[in-house]
């Protein structure tokens, strides 16, 4: 059970929060953020002006990154130079605004892995502590590779999706230790290095993770940070309607993913819910997906916190993003994973394993067809219910807000600075 007070730090710090990424990303850290301000910290949260507003209703103050045209283009079609180059940017521009507002006084970075390399120089720099939150480790981004995660496979899985993501972060290293004054380093080595030296609290509940699974020795499972919800949100009048008009329907959603596959979601997802005759409720998402036709008994919906949505679903069909994930369990409901790419298929393959879906399947091999047989299953089998109930509950009882409160607690003084 989730205690309903979070615990009083020991001395309320000033905290910075660097979080950017897509929606999905950014909403477990809505609640992060909100939670150590209510447990007495102050906190500045540095994300993009498209983020911002969700961290503000809450009465939190943010440090707005200009990335709208960079944000723009991550995902177009352009030469891998292009998309280098973009990244670049953004990573410099991430990297200002993050020395600006550390330079205005905090007394600790926390940081989604996206902008560690970043936080680490800073920290160093101003001689402040540092410390990775993150929903996701590097490793899970190679599934197949970390399979059974013996340590070896792990750390070489981690090691080398850092490596190809330090080139983007090469430059705006360079110019930190610049602008700090601090002895020049290997800037390849940047996500390595930071990632190595500082304590990583993980937002996800450890009942899902493989036994032993080998994480770094600093690096420590906390639980989920469950996303704030909107001040005065209410559900709209068509939404509560629908639900109210029958039985409960089936989700489905991809939040961020599936961009230029709008027309082919679609179309399966309405084939598959005329031909299982059940209902649905499809959230648009980026991929702008619809499912509205006249009689199918198919709504489509906007924005909706899924803490409300999934408790009044009957399964779920989702890309198995972590956070997405961890909400379907927290509701009990089953769930078959369409994973796209990233850690969505670590995730997926975790359902599995557990017993909690009859099938992972991949989003370029989806067809109504699979999708009907699999789903199906997941209906009226009420063995994946029961399993995803029991899953769930035990990770209802990891409060990680109430984990990193504590850990903040008990952190130990700045670190030295290095020249």
């Amino acid at each position: 059970m989730r205690s309903p007070l979070k615990p009083r730090p020991a001395t309320p710090q000033r905290i910075l929060l660097a979080t950017w990424g897509t929606t999905g990303d950014i909403a477990p850290y809505t609640g992060l953020a909100t939670g150590l301000s209510q447990a007495g910290h102050q906190v500045t949260v540095v994300t993009s002006r498209r983020y911002a507003a969700l961290f503000r209703e809450h009465g939190l103050r943010v440090r707005a990154m200009p990335l709208d045209e960079q944000e723009a283009a991550v995902g177009a079609h352009k030469p891998r130079r292009a998309r280098i180059e973009n990244g670049r940017d953004m990573a410099l521009t991430a990297g200002k605004v993050l020395l600006d507002a550390a330079g205005e006084g905090t007394d600790v970075l926390l940081t989604h892995p996206l902008m560690h390399p970043q936080a680490a120089v800073i920290g160093q720099g101003l001689g402040l502590p540092c410390h990775g939150v993150y929903t996701v480790s590097h490793a899970m981004m190679l599934p197949r590779l970390i399979a059974g995660t013996p340590r070896l496979r792990y750390t070489a899985a981690d090691v080398l999706v850092k490596r190809i993501l330090s080139p983007l972060y090469a430059p705006v290293t360079s110019a930190l230790r610049r602008e700090l004054g601090l002895r020049r380093g290997f800037t390849g080595d940047a996500l390595i290095s930071s990632a190595r030296r500082h304590t990583v609290y993980y937002g996800f509940g450890s009942a899902l993770l493989p036994d032993r699974m080998p994480l770094p020795a600093a690096h420590k499972t906390v639980g989920v940070w469950r996303p704030a919800q909107p001040p005065d949100w209410h559900p709209d009048d068509r939404l509560t309607d629908f639900l109210a008009s029958g039985p409960a329907p089936v989700y489905f959603g991809f939040g961020s993913m599936g961009r230029g596959h709008a027309e082919r979601l679609s179309g399966i997802i309405t084939r598959t819910v005329r031909r299982l005759r059940i209902r649905a409720v499809v959230q648009n998402g980026w991929a702008d997906l619809t499912g509205d036709a006249e009689g199918d008994g198919i709504l489509t919906i906007g924005e909706c916190p899924h803490a409300w949505l999934f408790p009044r679903m009957t399964a779920a069909v989702h890309h198995a993003g972590p956070g997405t994930t961890h909400a379907s369990l927290r509701a009990a409901l089953p769930t078959l994973p369409v994973p796209f790419e990233f850690d969505q298929p670590f995730w997926a393959a975790r359902l599995r394993s557990l017993g909690l879906t009859p099938a992972a399947v991949p989003m370029p091999r989806l067809d109504s067809d699979g999708l009907g047989l699999a789903l199906t299953r997941l209906l009226t089998d009420g063995r994946y219910r029961e399993r995803t109930r029991r899953i769930g509950a035990m990770i209802e009882q990891q409060d990680g807000i109430a984990g990193v409160v504590r850990a903040l607690g008990r952190a130990g003084p700045a670190p030295s600075r290095a020249q």
